[in-house]
């Protein structure tokens, strides 16, 4: 495992642990008389209090915890650009596909959090529903997040490809550098070769 990637599984952690152990956690007292604040991850937060989980509470708690894993799934993005610039190109490939599952993984642990937790909300503490998945997570699917790998991917800076390209040429011999060398710039060698095969022949011929 590259080392951006056993850092973003330290990281995702983290994340996880806040995400069971504070935001879904303030959601069992929203039953309660004083109002709750809760995070809803668009620069507000959600104020809910003496109500029931369900209606318009419940379709807070699924907009509002897809759009925040989507934001950290994006904010992780950002911070991987920034680590794989100080790779050479294949390190940074490596690590770009291993943090890409890392966060397959997340999401797929949050969502499931998601689910169990509405469960609960919406049981009465002895009895409890079907699961059921509400949340609309089409933009965070395991498709997606691996298209926006690829999308990182592609968007290395060329100076990664030029390291590329020069561990290329030095695992070459100097007979196969020095073809390749002629072979593509032989447009203009090829005359500088010719003025200088004539100025050995001056004394020769005069």
């Amino acid at each position: 495992m590259t080392p951006t990637a056993s850092r973003l599984q330290v990281r995702l952690d983290g994340r996880r642990r806040w995400f069971a152990n504070e935001w879904f956690f303030k959601w069992h007292f929203i039953g309660k008389d004083g109002p709750v604040s809760i995070d809803s991850f668009d620069g507000s937060e959600i104020h809910l209090g003496g109500i029931k989980f369900s209606g318009s509470a419940r379709d807070l708690f699924w907009d509002a915890i897809v759009r925040g894993v989507r934001k950290e799934v994006d904010e992780q993005f950002a911070w991987i650009d920034d680590q794989v610039r100080h790779y050479n190109y294949e390190a940074a490939n490596k690590a770009i596909d291993e943090c890409g599952l890392q966060l397959i993984t997340f999401v797929r642990s949050i969502r499931r959090l998601a689910v169990v937790k509405d469960r609960i909300l919406r049981g009465n503490g002895t009895e409890f529903p079907p699961e059921d998945d509400a949340g609309n997570w089409d933009f965070i699917s395991d498709t997606q997040i691996l298209s926006q790998a690829q999308a990182l991917r592609v968007a290395l800076p060329v100076t990664l490809m030029a390291v590329k390209s020069g561990a290329a040429n030095a695992s070459l011999g100097k007979r196969e550098i020095a073809a390749r060398l002629w072979h593509e710039n032989q447009w203009w060698l090829g005359p500088i070769a010719f003025l200088v095969g004539l100025a050995g022949l001056y004394p020769l011929i005069f």
